[in-house]
């Protein structure tokens, strides 16, 4: 009978080793006009699905549900990740051009690059004005990632 117990064990073992345990899937749309001052940007982005095509689907919707008409129009799939984060930055005054976004390893280096990708935007004169996390924005990552 203690072999039985053994085997079992020793099946139950391998059959976990062959299941997939990062179930984590995040992906990120945006719709980015020409012009970013005068008709913004549309973000939205999903972490922690189980699957990519959920995760895709729900990051498209909530870009659609933010913005101006033209840039929710432009809504894409820009990118998939697993076990890291997102972030995005942007000059928060209206009429600027200021935005950047960034998938990185860390929440950290996510908003590090975020925010060097919305100074570059930005221009000399708007530079500073860049921001992380504000209007409702946040960094978020999944799975893993911290």
């Amino acid at each position: 009978m203690p072999y039985r117990i053994i085997l079992g064990t020793m099946m139950f073992a391998v059959i976990l080793s062959q299941v997939d345990h990062c179930v984590a899937a995040g992906a990120v749309a945006i719709g980015l006009p020409s012009d970013v001052a005068k008709s913004g940007v549309s973000m939205g982005y999903q972490v922690n699905l189980n699957a990519m095509d959920e995760a895709k689907a729900a990051a498209l919707a909530r870009c659609k549900t933010n913005g101006s008409n033209e840039s929710k129009a432009l809504c894409k799939i820009v990118a998939t990740f697993r076990d890291q984060c997102v972030a995005e930055a942007i000059d928060p005054e209206a009429g600027t051009p200021g935005f950047g976004w960034a998938i990185a390893d860390t929440a950290q280096e996510a908003q590090k690059k975020a925010m060097a990708n919305c100074r570059e935007t930005a221009g000399p004169s708007r530079q500073d004005a860049c921001q992380v996390d504000v209007q409702g924005m946040r960094t978020v990552c999944d799975g893993s990632a911290k």
